[in-house]
């Protein structure tokens, strides 16, 4: 099929090879998006402040990918606090129904990843934007100034309000161990039950 004489990414090609949208190849998940970066940068942001203006790390990439999962996933972020005892007059802001953001994630070892982490996380370390610290138990995470008040900025845009109210019921409820997530998240049968490298839904 072409339009304006050209052929649609996707579409085989008359008497050519078929053509595949870039969006669409294995490689296009490990590339960074927009999206993913201004996410990554509010959910490490959440996590790397204290009260009276205190800093913190937020500790491991186990734990980042499975507050991340959680933040985009907002029917499984409903099942795993109203297991965890909060009630659910107290989620209504979120939207079970809601489709998963940005794109799905994958059942690895741990649970799930995105294969785009390393590719995201070094755009805003290279950037200035996130620093990576050495702790006792791995490596940890937290805005730079420069990353906080970009966060700030991010914060303020209408756009986030459902992803900065879903960081605020994290940070309340489930600022756990990464490995404690990961517990919580075994006991979705759609985690559990999936093949390595099944996208999860």
């Amino acid at each position: 099929m072409t339009t304006g004489g050209n052929t649609l990414a996707g579409e085989p090609r008359r008497g050519g090879p078929r053509t595949l949208d870039p969006d669409q190849t294995p490689r296009a998940r490990f590339r960074p998006s927009r999206e993913a970066e201004a996410r990554l940068l509010l959910l490490i942001d959440a996590f790397s402040h204290k009260a009276r203006g205190q800093t913190r790390y937020l500790e491991g990439r186990i734990k980042l990918a499975k507050l991340d999962f959680l933040l985009r996933y907002p029917r499984h972020l409903r099942r795993v606090l109203i297991a965890q005892g909060v009630s659910a007059d107290k989620l209504q802001q979120i939207d079970p129904d809601e489709a998963p953001l940005d794109a799905r994630m994958m059942r690895y070892r741990y649970g799930p990843w995105d294969p785009s982490y390393y590719a995201v996380l070094g755009s805003l370390i290279g950037r200035g934007l996130v620093e990576v610290a050495p702790l006792s138990n791995g490596f940890g995470y937290r805005t730079t100034a420069i990353g906080t008040e970009l966060a700030a900025h991010l914060r303020a845009d209408g756009s986030f309000d459902p992803i900065n109210q879903r960081l605020v019921l994290l940070r309340r409820h489930l600022d756990k161990s990464g490995n404690t997530l990961k517990n919580y998240l075994y006991e979705l049968p759609e985690i559990a039950d999936a093949a390595w490298h099944e996208d999860l839904t």
